[in-house]
């Protein structure tokens, strides 16, 4: 009886762990608008949250509430390792190292971002060509040229301010 017990409890398990697999919250191909909620901790300025609370629903992006409120995004940045350098970005751009880009989940490429190091006040402005960071907590992505020139890559991840600028 306890073998055919252990046996049942194990399969469930089995069916359990392979019915998450195919499961992905995040996508190159067609990524999906992120709801407010994976930011709300993020945005520091009350008149950002005041204008946020008139805009939000499921589907509000950061990139809406970015363009519809004008101010800035607190959260914390990486950058991307030398082996992705040559390698295709979301964009279809070659990734590289060297140029001033970033990855971001929703801001539509192109779109030129302010980033500022909250720690000594130094800015790069990027541009946005790839899908990214694929860790929930992260910003962007910045290429190891735009880290660089607001931090040291010792660090990994900076706290920052962004602004959307263009």
């Amino acid at each position: 009886m306890t073998k055919n017990f252990l046996t049942l409890l194990v399969m469930l398990m089995m069916i359990s762990v392979a019915q998450a697999k195919g499961k992905s919250s995040f996508s190159t191909e067609n990524p999906l608008p992120l709801p407010v909620s994976l930011y709300a901790k993020k945005i520091v300025n009350s008149n950002l949250l005041g204008k946020m609370a008139s805009i939000t629903k499921t589907d509000t992006t950061v990139a809406e509430i970015v363009e519809k409120a004008g101010n800035k995004i607190s959260g914390i940045v990486s950058w991307y390792a030398d082996k992705f350098h040559g390698k295709k970005t979301s964009s279809g751009e070659l990734y590289d190292k060297n140029n001033l880009t970033a990855a971001h989940k929703t801001l539509p490429f192109g779109t030129k971002v302010k980033v500022t190091n909250t720690k000594n006040g130094k800015s790069v402005i990027v541009k946005i060509n790839d899908r990214g960071p694929h860790t929930k907590s992260r910003l962007l992505d910045l290429s190891k040229a735009a880290f660089t020139s607001i931090g040291s890559t010792n660090s990994g991840t900076l706290n920052v301010d962004m602004e959307v600028v263009d």
